[in-house]
């Protein structure tokens, strides 16, 4: 009868180590899944206080004080109150005087001239391009080129051509309806 209670509590001692080592096991799983989500909670708690990286700055992004994107060229037009590039349009306060000149080849050029501050002449071309020329030396008509005569604009009375390092490019221009 005693091997029978030293089985009864040597079984007895088995189940309780198994039950023992069972709940020590959980316990210490739940302790190692609560210490590695502290530890994910410092890692990310880390990472949000990191400064932000500043944005790259746009090359090229200066503007002034007005809002005149520079490296494209825009100045602030006082005169009109606008952001414009002085090589397409003239900043003046001048009312402007318009004329649409018709060209041969279907060409065609829109003149806008200051009358009052004759310093220049803003053309838009039928190719779309724009700029400001100035006013030159010219013995009859209206002459206006850039400084290094690689672009000229004449205009006399109704007619007008453009030449282009030394080339006519707009010829037999005339007003519409004057023609």
């Amino acid at each position: 009868m005693e091997s029978m209670v030293s089985e009864k509590i040597e079984t007895s001692g088995e189940s309780e180590r198994a039950a023992y080592t069972y709940y020590m096991r959980k316990y210490l799983d739940g302790r190692v899944l609560a210490l590695v989500a502290i530890a994910l909670a410092i890692g990310y708690a880390a990472v949000l206080r990191q400064p932000k990286p500043e944005a790259p700055a746009v090359i090229g992004g200066d503007r002034d004080e007005h809002g005149c994107l520079i490296a494209a060229g825009y100045s602030w037009c006082d005169a009109r109150g606008e952001c414009e590039r002085p090589w397409e349009r003239y900043c003046t306060t001048a009312a402007p005087k318009l004329a649409h000149f018709s060209c041969d080849a279907g060409k065609t050029i829109d003149a806008t001239f200051y009358p009052a501050d004759d310093l220049f002449v803003d053309l838009v071309l039928g190719d779309e391009r724009n700029m400001s020329i100035p006013r030159a030396i010219s013995a009859s008509g209206a002459r206006y080129a850039r400084e290094d005569e690689s672009f000229v604009f004449w205009n006399k009375g109704d007619t007008a051509f453009i030449t282009e390092n030394g080339t006519t490019t707009y010829e037999n221009c005339g007003i519409a309806g004057a023609r």
